[in-house]
């Protein structure tokens, strides 16, 4: 993809092809819910391996697995944020997208599988990360 020189500012001008975005307040208040959903998933994931590592018995083999792949699909926001942030317009569709699916995971998974109260807990509240960070992406103001 080549960028053209706009030679009047003397700035690159976006890449041939894609519309440049600039970042408003409301793709800041994304960045924002996925840092903290980012952080909270992998300090839950920490938390649990940890457990299991030590034997303890109050978190089981399965929920420390579950943690780690939340920990590493959660990357997948971030990278979507960033390219947001960018002002790659194809990311706001994407980041929708994996907000859904996500929230909709945790709420399952939150339901369904025997967690300890904690990750339910956590579960919960990176739910409402996820459905906040959609709320922001579908109500704010178009491009």
């Amino acid at each position: 993809m080549t960028t053209n020189q706009d030679t009047s500012l003397g700035t690159p001008s976006p890449p041939t092809g894609q519309a440049a975005t600039p970042v408003t307040t409301t793709s800041r208040l994304v960045g924002w819910l996925v840092g903290f959903y980012l952080v909270l998933t992998w300090a839950t994931a920490v938390a649990a391996i940890a457990m299991a590592a030590s034997g303890s018995s109050a978190i089981g083999q399965e929920a420390s697995v579950h943690a780690a792949i939340l920990a590493v699909v959660s990357i997948l926001t971030l990278v979507f944020t960033v390219n947001l942030l960018r002002g790659k317009l194809r990311s706001d569709v994407r980041l929708r997208i994996i907000a859904i699916i996500l929230a909709a995971a945790l709420i399952v998974t939150a339901i369904v599988v025997p967690l300890p109260v904690w990750m339910i807990t956590g579960h919960a509240v990176g739910a409402a990360l996820l459905l906040a960070t959609l709320l922001v992406l579908c109500w704010r103001p178009a491009p």
